[in-house]
């Protein structure tokens, strides 16, 4: 990794990766809010990763999509390319190995023409309104200026019965997490805990299966080049096979072990824009040298597309200005997408 990246605010202070206990994240008791902000902002601030327990998604949940993940894998290659991401123009679909490439970061990104492929293969997709738990038949559909939402490609029942509906299960599930994490970490960058709750009336999210391929014990190309997400941050279920891995201050890359009973969170740059980098949106890949298949599902949250980043002003100075002008949201996400396929290109 170039030195120049162990230089900035993207990598981790710490090798450990703390796991914090979510039981009061809805607590009725202001203080133990505070507490649990106080515990976000620490490990935000020093590593930009942490476990959580206590999160409110069932194992049986879990359990059903991460089958459901290995279920669609299974499938022929015939039958995934049917859901093939160069269909949509809105980047849901499936993903071949080397369909993806490795981009970089913001800060130090690979250079057109250089990228290469990863070691993975994917399905996509983003939000629908039916993953809100308040959906009816009134329930407003979100302006889609940025041509992002929806429009998922979804196996047939025939081909996968009740894959959609796990997903969109899971979904559900894991938004609800995701807005009330947003409000701690409003309490944590001292701003109104209800600060981000009119930014995420449709939130920008994508999920993603991901399988990783059996490779040569030590065999060490990446599953997934070195990165930071885009949106405000990630959960991610990764499994029982390890391979995700954060880069460090001084260059080494830790491992991120899976732990039953938890899901793993990291800050992406849209958050870590709002608070002027100082949270940290930190670089990390997966290398998948362990010898077995792996499978993960990441959820990237994000608020909505047609929503305004802007630095938060409480998080400036006369010495420390803004790190970026204020960006639409949308237009960050679908110019990061637009990159990140080889051969195709997003309307």
């Amino acid at each position: 990794m170039d030195a120049k990246l162990m230089d900035g605010t993207q990598v981790a202070e710490t090798g450990h990766i703390p796991i914090l206990d979510l039981s009061n994240l809805g607590s009725s008791d202001p203080q133990k809010r505070r507490e649990l902000a106080q515990s976000v902002y620490d490990a935000c601030t020093k590593v930009g990763f942490f476990y959580i327990k206590n999160h409110g998604v069932p194992e049986s949940l879990i359990t059903r999509v991460h089958d459901a993940a290995e279920k669609f894998f299974g499938l022929p290659e015939e039958k995934k390319m049917n859901l093939y991401i160069g269909n949509s123009k809105k980047y849901r679909g499936y993903s071949p190995i080397g369909g993806e490439r490795s981009t970089g970061t913001d800060d130090n990104p690979v250079p057109k023409g250089e990228e290469t492929g990863v070691l993975s293969e994917a399905f996509d997709i983003g939000y629908e309104t039916a993953m809100e738990l308040q959906t009816s038949v009134g329930y407003p559909q979100p302006q889609d200026i940025y041509d992002l939402y929806g429009d998922n490609q979804w196996p047939t029942n025939e081909t996968l019965p009740a894959f959609a509906e796990t997903y969109i299960q899971y979904c559900t599930a894991i938004i609800k997490l995701c807005r009330k994490l947003m409000r701690i970490f409003a309490i944590a960058l001292d701003v109104p805990e209800t600060f981000f709750d009119s930014k995420m009336k449709h939130p920008g999210v994508t999920s993603r299966m991901m399988h990783y391929p059996a490779q040569p014990v030590g065999d060490l190309r990446e599953g997934l080049g070195a990165h930071t997400d885009w949106e405000c941050f990630t959960i991610l279920s990764q499994g029982k096979v390890p391979g995700l891995q954060i880069l460090s201050h001084d260059g080494a890359w830790i491992t991120a072990p899976p732990i039953p009973g938890t899901l793993v969170v990291n800050i992406a740059d849209c958050l870590s824009t709002w608070t002027n980098k100082k949270f940290k949106s930190t670089i990390h890949r997966v290398v998948n040298i362990s010898g077995e298949e792996r499978y993960s599902i990441p959820f990237f949250f994000g608020i909505d597309y047609d929503a305004t980043v802007s630095v938060l002003e409480n998080h400036t100075s006369e010495d420390n200005p803004p790190c970026r002008e204020p960006f639409k949201a949308g237009e960050w996400v679908r110019e990061k997408l637009s990159r990140a396929y080889l051969g195709y290109e997003g309307a």
